[in-house]
Formats: C-alpha cells, sequence, structure tokens
C-alpha cells in the first residue's frame, strides 16, 4: 500500500510539473507582434529559418515587391506554430506561411519499429520537458526549443553522404494535430480580418527519401495532404525529393541551391493561386 501510495503522489507529480511546461511552452515576447511590420510572415521550424535567402527577405522574396521575415523556433511544437499564427495576424500582416509539420508528424529513427515508435517518441518528449522544467527552476538558461528566431540563416555548405551511418537516417510518424480548435480560430480570425494563410512543407533530400521508401513517402505526402485539407489551407509541397546537393545536412536544412530553388518554386506556387 505504502509503494502504491508512493507511486500514484510521483505520478500526480510529474503531471502537475507537465501542465506547467504546457504552459511555457506557448510563451512569446509581448512585443513581437508590434516589431515585425512586414507583409510576409513564414512561421516554422529551423527547416523554415534554413528555406529562404537571407537577401531576399526585405526584397520581395515573392516578386511581388513585399517585404517578409520569419519566426522560427527549433523543433516548434503544434502549440507555438499556432501561437506564433495569432502574433503573425495580430501584427497585421497580409500573408502567411505556416510550416505544416508540427501538425501532422514526428521523427523516429529508421531502425525504429513503428509499433514502439508512438512509446519512444512519448517518452523523449517527456524527458525533454522534465529537462526544461528543472533547468527552468534553477535558472539554468532557456531552452533552444522556447526562443523565437528572427530572420534566415546565412550558412551554407554541402551534404556529404558518404559521410553518414545508419543512425542518422529516419523516418516520419504521422500524427493528427492535438489542438485542432486553436488552430481552427486563428484560421477563422485570419479570414475575418483578410489575411491569407498557406501550409507549406519542407523538401526532403534523395538520400532520406531513398532510405524511407518511395512507398512510405507517398504516403506521408497524403497524409499532409489531408491535414492541410482539414483545415481549409492550400499546401505547398515538392511532389520529389530533391538532390542531395540542395542540402546542408540529412536532416533537410536547405542551403543557398536549396533555398534559391524553394523561393522560385514558392513564388511561382503562390503567383499560380491569386
Amino acid at each position: 500500500m505504502i509503494w502504491m501510495a508512493a507511486i500514484s503522489l510521483a505520478a500526480a507529480f510529474v503531471l502537475a510539473l507537465l501542465s506547467s511546461y504546457r504552459e511555457a511552452e506557448t510563451q512569446t515576447p509581448q512585443d513581437i507582434a508590434s516589431a515585425l511590420n512586414v507583409d510576409i510572415v513564414f512561421i516554422g521550424s529551423s527547416l523554415t529559418r534554413h528555406a529562404l535567402p537571407a537577401n531576399g527577405l526585405t526584397q520581395g522574396i515573392l516578386e511581388d515587391g513585399r517585404t517578409s521575415t520569419i519566426l522560427s523556433v527549433p523543433a516548434i511544437s503544434e502549440r507555438h506554430s499556432t501561437k506564433l499564427l495569432a502574433v503573425a495576424i495580430d501584427s497585421g500582416a497580409e500573408t502567411v506561411f505556416l510550416e505544416i509539420n508540427a501538425y501532422a508528424h514526428v521523427f523516429i529513427t529508421l531502425a525504429e519499429p513503428e509499433l514502439t515508435g508512438p512509446m519512444v517518441k512519448t517518452l523523449s518528449d517527456i524527458a525533454a520537458r522534465m529537462t526544461f522544467i528543472v533547468k527552468s527552476s534553477l535558472n539554468m538558461g532557456r531552452d533552444a526549443r522556447h526562443i523565437v528566431l528572427f530572420g534566415a540563416r546565412k550558412t551554407d555548405r554541402t551534404l556529404d553522404v558518404e559521410q553518414l551511418q545508419a543512425k542518422h537516417y529516419y523516418r516520419f510518424l504521422k500524427t493528427e494535430p492535438s489542438y485542432s480548435a486553436e488552430l481552427q480560430g486563428q484560421l477563422l480570425r485570419a479570414r475575418d480580418t483578410n489575411v491569407e494563410v498557406f501550409f507549406f512543407s519542407p523538401p526532403r533530400p534523395a538520400s532520406a527519401v531513398s532510405k524511407m521508401g518511395k512507398d512510405e513517402f507517398a504516403d506521408l505526402h497524403s497524409h499532409l495532404h489531408h491535414i492541410s485539407t482539414l483545415f481549409d489551407v492550400p499546401l505547398w509541397i515538392s511532389p520529389v525529393a530533391w538532390p542531395d546537393d540542395h542540402f546542408m545536412d540529412i536532416f533537410a536544412h536547405t542551403n543557398a541551391r536549396g533555398r534559391i530553388r524553394f523561393q522560385k518554386e514558392l513564388t511561382q506556387w503562390y503567383k499560380e493561386k491569386q
């Protein structure tokens, strides 16, 4: 009985801590909206931060003369994505491109069986949250996943596939949005204020897709289109994997060549939507 009571108390304590993490996860600086002052906002993870040429943000990234910027958070969560969408709407932006990944899938290693993938991902998330809580309580600095970064990255190198090991490859575990009502609410706000919102999914390196398998990659694309249809938001996605020399690493951070192609293809797609 004593052991059962101890386990129950420990579980309750962990749940309370995780609840506090959820609130911390969605905190953003209060002055972001007023500081933006741009026409186009891109929102997403580090993939989004690397997706566009830095010198194009103030010179018409969509070739229409409008200014733009990027709001990114490493490994951005679903709720943080939605929170930044709200910030973009409040800022007076005309167009928002929202990375769809946080609403549609998570990563697991290629070697991880699909059956155990969800359990491994859940345990990993809990460990990350507990680490964040402990560090925060001890004033040991902020977790990078809660820091909003402005603008694009200028780093450039080319993926060297020969240096990769089996452990570097991954697959996608499809998920459904956990906070659909929050996103739907912001999308309704956007429509009411004439803010156009688009989903996009950053491209993937050919080597990663090859290891994953064409069928699984096609299934992922089908799932992403399902999510975009669910929210009635148009989706840009490349129908094929891109050459490895368009990326800096196997995790799909584009280099200068990839950024130019992304801008070109996204611009063409956007013009066709008008």
